[in-house]
């Protein structure tokens, strides 16, 4: 089996910058683990692209420990990493934002 690529979409940038931010001001070492929680499931969902919960049509969730979920897409060869966005956003604003960023 062939290892699927990893897509960023541009937007996931901004998405981190203002969270990182955030978790700064509150603890310095927060942004570190939030980073090394969210390299962990990028490494769990290349070895099981399909193992994040079914958010919507074809599009999956992660939960990290501690911070934010992110969206993600699986296609027959590639993974687009679409959002990471808070738990607490309003589901139909997640699911306008991703539909957008697919859209593009």
């Amino acid at each position: 089996m062939t290892a699927r690529r990893l897509v960023y979409h541009p937007g996931v940038e901004e998405d981190l910058d203002p969270i990182l931010v955030f978790y700064a001001e509150r603890d310095a070492a927060l942004p570190g683990r939030f980073r090394g929680r969210l390299q962990e499931q990028i490494e769990r969902i290349v070895l099981f692209p399909e193992s994040g919960a079914v958010l919507f049509e074809e599009y999956r969730r992660v939960l990290l420990k501690r911070f934010p979920t992110w969206r993600y897409g699986v296609n027959n060869d590639r993974i687009d990493v679409l959002a990471i966005v808070g738990v607490r956003r309003d589901p139909a604003w997640i699911e306008a934002a991703v539909a957008a960023r697919v859209e593009e």
